[in-house]
């Protein structure tokens, strides 16, 4: 039996509790402070991220027992994806090359309800002056 406590996880961008989810931008750069567990990331839906900004996912995987990883990837990532996993954070950069809605899905099969395990991100233009905006299942 393995169990992967939270709090031994030191990651500077660590989201180790529900609450702690959020999105801050600075400047051009937006930082996500993702976490998931099984069935659902948190958050699931972000609204006002701008084309060229150089957005970076902290996914958090909140599971803690050692054969429940979650994947991360998102539409147009230069990289393939994240691999998370129990207890650990990890981090994808992402810039968006298009305006849209953009998903982001779970890449390592989870759970029964893995499929349902994704979100979504509104792209607007770049210079387009908008409030970030995000949520879990709203």
């Amino acid at each position: 039996k393995k169990i992967f406590k939270l709090t031994e996880n030191k990651h500077p961008y660590a989201a180790t509790k529900p609450d702690q989810t959020k999105v801050v931008r600075e400047g051009n750069e937006v930082h996500v402070y993702m976490t998931t567990i099984r069935s659902h990331f948190a958050p699931d839906w972000i609204d006002g991220i701008e084309v060229g900004n150089e957005v970076y996912f902290h996914i958090t995987n909140l599971e803690q027992d050692w054969d429940v990883p979650h994947g991360f990837s998102v539409k147009g990532a230069r990289n393939s994806e994240l691999l998370v996993m129990p207890g650990q954070t990890e981090t994808l950069k992402w810039i968006p090359q298009f305006e849209g809605t953009v998903p982001f899905y779970c890449t390592d099969f989870c759970s029964a309800l893995h499929q349902e395990m994704q979100g979504y991100i509104r792209v607007v233009p770049k210079g387009q002056s908008k409030e970030i905006t995000w949520g879990l299942g709203e």
